[in-house]
């Protein structure tokens, strides 16, 4: 079965059992797949990781620990069988970047998960790239969405904008 369906059918529950408990919000949301018939990896992890960051039925560790799982998940099945760690670490930042667009508030947790994963960890310098990609989002993350007001994470607390501020991620993995 091809990664990108299995990640598919393995997250769909998760985010099917998100919307129904918050439909509120959940009814505003635009969905990837209007202009495009079939959503890419980057555009379900993104969603995903909206639809938990958004959940008003979670706590804030909660929604942390499912997104700290769905990125991970997303971008070990994304990655694997890739054996250019070059080709590896720039499908990461993508996805990366993408789910730090849909949570910016949740940057801190994206970039632990991430920088988590071994087969990118081992990478040299990929903490530093993962650092950029988590920013990257963060700045297209608080954009409002025209399209879609529902997004706009304009006036939010950040993980980064604590009084830890500056701190580096350690990697359980080093």
């Amino acid at each position: 079965m091809k990664p990108n369906l299995t990640l598919l059918l393995l997250l769909l529950p998760l985010t099917a059992g998100l919307r129904a408990n918050d439909t509120g919000h959940a009814a505003n949301q635009h969905v990837a797949t209007e202009h495009n018939e079939t959503p890419t990896l980057a555009d379900t992890l993104a969603t995903q990781v909206q639809d938990i960051a958004t959940s008003s039925t979670m706590s804030r560790k909660s929604q942390a620990r499912l997104i700290t799982n769905a990125v991970r998940l997303a971008i070990t099945t994304a990655i694997e069988g890739i054996k250019d760690p070059e080709a590896r670490l720039k499908l990461a930042l993508e996805l990366t970047t993408a789910a730090t667009s849909a949570a910016p508030q949740f940057a801190a947790t994206i970039t632990g998960a991430v920088s988590g994963i071994p087969a990118i960890a081992r990478i040299e310098g990929a903490l530093d790239q993962i650092k950029e990609a988590v920013k990257k989002g963060q700045e297209h993350g608080d954009e409002p969405d025209v399209a879609n007001p529902s997004r706009d994470h304009g006036h939010h607390e950040h993980e980064f904008d604590g009084p830890d501020k500056g701190e580096h991620v350690v990697s359980g993995s080093h």
